[in-house]
């Protein structure tokens, strides 16, 4: 083998090996910006659940009180949807449904359908996030999805107060949210929680505990568990 032949086909291996390593390296580089971005995403979206959550839960008040909160919450939400990377990262375009939402605060059944879209997103951010060995992130969806429960029945708490007797429609709904809460967490505290509701709300034969009382006897204990949730070691909040 000549002298230039022997240097032509070592340069095309090292050329070819390079090029190997560049690919690697590129495709290493596009998998870590991507898990950023997604992480970046599951962050905002465990922080738009939550204002999600509250603006529902105030949505049917008329008092200054509320209505200052949810003002509030809805200007943070404006903020929290701006440049939703949902065609990017190929997630459901939620950003639309805001602007109705943001106009019709007591809707309650549209609020719960966009939550329930973005339990989906959530779920869809873990999963991706977790086949890239983001092992620790595992079981966020279903936090979330407990946490909802809790939420829906401090909203639906919230409207049955405003009536001298909780309405029999709403008193379902909150009895069956009741069982599957205390069914699937023990936790004494919530427990007890759940058990005041009861007796000063879904079963008393005149309601003794107002709109704004059942808002703020539900709220920490959410708030407390949502800051409790990762995502890549960062603590909700």
């Amino acid at each position: 083998m000549s002298p230039e032949l022997f240097f032509a086909l070592a340069l095309g291996l090292a050329l070819l090996i390079l090029g190997q390593l560049l690919t690697r390296r590129a495709s290493q580089l596009h998998r870590a910006t991507l898990s950023e971005l997604e992480g970046q995403c599951l962050q905002r979206s465990l922080e738009l659940l939550r204002a999600l959550q509250k603006h529902r839960g105030l949505g049917a008040q008329n008092d200054v009180v509320s209505v200052s909160q949810r003002n509030a919450l809805a200007r943070q939400l404006d903020q929290l949807w701006l440049n939703w990377p949902g065609e990017s990262l190929e997630l459901a375009p939620l950003h639309q449904e805001w602007p109705l939402l943001r106009m019709k605060p007591a809707d309650f059944d549209a609020h719960s359908r966009v939550i329930g879209e973005l339990l989906q997103v959530i779920e869809q951010l873990e999963s991706r996030l977790a086949t890239r060995q983001h092992g620790s992130i595992r079981g966020l969806a279903q936090a979330c999805r407990n946490l909802e429960d809790l939420a829906r029945l401090r909203g639906l708490a919230v409207r049955a107060a405003n009536y001298g007797k909780c309405p029999p429609v709403l008193q379902e709904q909150m009895r069956t949210l009741c069982l599957q809460i205390a069914a699937s967490d023990s936790d004494q505290q919530l427990q007890a929680l759940l058990e005041q509701l009861r007796s000063e709300l879904i079963e008393a034969q005149a309601t003794r505990i107002g709109p704004a009382a059942c808002f703020a006897l539900l709220t920490p204990f959410i708030e407390q568990r949502l800051q409790g949730l990762q995502v890549h070691g960062q603590a909700v909040g």
